[in-house]
C-alpha cells in the first residue's frame, strides 16, 4: 500500500509465513512483490540472535529498495 503512495517499503516476515506472504502479494495484484525474510521462531531468541535476524532483514531490504 505505501508503495502505491510512492513511499518504499518493506515487508519482513519468517520463513513459516513466506506462502503467506506470497499469495497476500498476488492477491494485491504485486505477484513478484520481493519481501524480506527471516529465520523462524523471533519470540524466543535472544537479543543477539534478534540483531543477527535484524541485520539479515536490513541486508534483504537495502537489495530491494535501491534496487526499485
Amino acid at each position: 500500500m505505501f508503495e502505491q503512495l510512492g513511499k518504499p517499503a518493506l515487508v519482513i516476515c519468517t520463513t513459516p509465513f513466506e506462502p503467506t506472504a506470497k499469495n497476500i502479494a498476488k492477491v494485491l495484484g504485486v505477484p513478484d512483490y520481493q519481501f524480506a525474510s527471516v529465520e523462524h521462531p523471533i519470540g524466543s531468541r535472544s537479543l543477539d540472535e534478534i540483531r543477527e535476524r535484524a541485520q539479515d532483514a536490513y541486508e534483504q531490504g537495502i537489495r530491494f529498495l535501491m534496487a526499485q
